[in-house]
């Protein structure tokens, strides 16, 4: 009988990062002491990685937080008292940033529980005048981003804030003193940003996409932002507007909603999608995903096409509560949370009902992919 504790380790690894699941990853290397070496070496990096939700904090259970799993259909508890009273936004990196009343920011990986510090809330050049810690803590930072385009260590990684009253856009990397401004010399809230093949670009309130340069480490000149195509034909400019990067391509998504007559939350009623031509420069409209899934909310937006592996649905749009400037700051929760599932086919919304989580305030559902940094 072969005896599988003597396969070597390259191909252990190359096994490994054939799983796109962190839960089958987790399984594989609980085998035996010599297959567990992929854990131990962070020998695993699939691409597409299947992500969880991380769903609302308990209010009963200071300790720990819930993770759904679509590739499993399961929940997950998971010890992870590093994020009670935080507010957090998930990655496609395996960190999620987080920011609590004492104003503190760091990096916090939920399967390792590993933790980086980043710099506080005071170091962003770009201040608001008013409120207290609990307004910065919810509305202070709107959206947060962790990228790592060089795949090599924790310094490489690169975090991303658009923050304050204006959505101004700043960056910061475990190591730095303080945030760094994008300055730009035009009219710009910033609402999303994402890499694509390499670069990092952007997305104004008014659809206009800027190509943000001037931020690695060996960059010369101030960090700049500047506008490399106009918007697409909105409806009213009044959208909430996503970019992802989905099998080579650049795509901007836009989210319409209305307001619940019920209880006046926000609820997303359709979603239309295009893609950049980079030739040409313009975007072009798409009436479908093809065989690929979105996933967006408080999180860099996410896109798969293993759709039946992972247990979801090809040509739709996951999607979460993320309208965090019409959170109320003093009530445990605001509402309904606007999370479900739009099929781009024929136009229909599933809203996805996870039980007895309700989001408080400062914390509602984002999507996460876990890995083992």
């Amino acid at each position: 009988m072969a005896d599988w504790t003597q396969i070597p380790y390259d191909l252990i690894s190359m096994i490994a990062n054939r799983i796109p699941a962190i839960e089958d990853f987790l399984a594989l290397s609980a085998v035996c002491r010599s297959w567990r070496s992929v854990y131990v070496h962070k020998s695993w990096s699939p691409a597409p990685v299947f992500p969880w939700l991380m769903l609302s904090e308990s209010r009963d259970n200071q300790s720990t937080r819930a993770f759904f799993s679509f590739h499993k259909n399961r929940r997950y508890l998971l010890p992870l008292p590093e994020a009670h009273g935080r507010r957090c936004w998930g990655s496609s990196c395996g960190w999620i940033v987080t920011i609590g009343l004492d104003l503190q920011i760091h990096l916090l990986n939920p399967i390792t529980r590993n933790r980086i510090d980043l710099p506080p809330q005071s170091t962003f050049s770009r201040q608001s005048i008013i409120g207290n810690p609990h307004w910065f803590r919810t509305h202070f930072i709107h959206k947060a981003f962790v990228f790592n385009r060089q795949f090599r260590t924790e310094d490489d990684l690169l975090v991303m804030a658009i923050h304050g009253q204006n959505n101004h856009l700043a960056f910061s990397r475990p190591g730095y003193n303080s945030w760094v401004t994008v300055e730009t010399s035009f009219p710009c809230l910033f609402k999303d940003v994402t890499v694509f093949d390499g670069k990092i670009f952007a997305v104004c309130n008014s659809g206009n996409l800027v190509l943000v340069e001037n931020v690695d480490v060996d960059d010369n000149g101030s960090p700049t932002a500047r506008q490399i195509a106009s918007p697409p034909n909105f409806a009213d400019g009044q959208e909430k507007l996503y970019l992802v990067e989905s099998s080579g391509e650049l795509l901007m998504l836009c989210r319409r909603r209305t307001r619940s007559i019920v209880d006046f939350s926000l609820e997303t009623i359709s979603f239309d999608a295009y893609r950049f031509d980079f030739d040409d420069e313009v975007w072009v409209g798409l009436g479908g995903l093809g065989d690929r899934a979105l996933f967006i909310g408080d999180n860099n937006s996410l896109s798969i096409s293993s759709v039946d592996d992972a247990n979801c649905d090809a040509n739709c749009i996951y999607f979460t509560d993320d309208d965090s400037e019409r959170w109320p700051v003093d009530e445990d929760d605001h509402g309904k949370s606007d999370i479900g599932m739009y099929n781009m086919a024929d136009r229909s919304i599933r809203f996805l009902d996870f039980g007895e989580d309700f989001a408080i305030h400062y914390s509602c559902p984002v999507w996460a992919s876990p890995a083992v940094t």
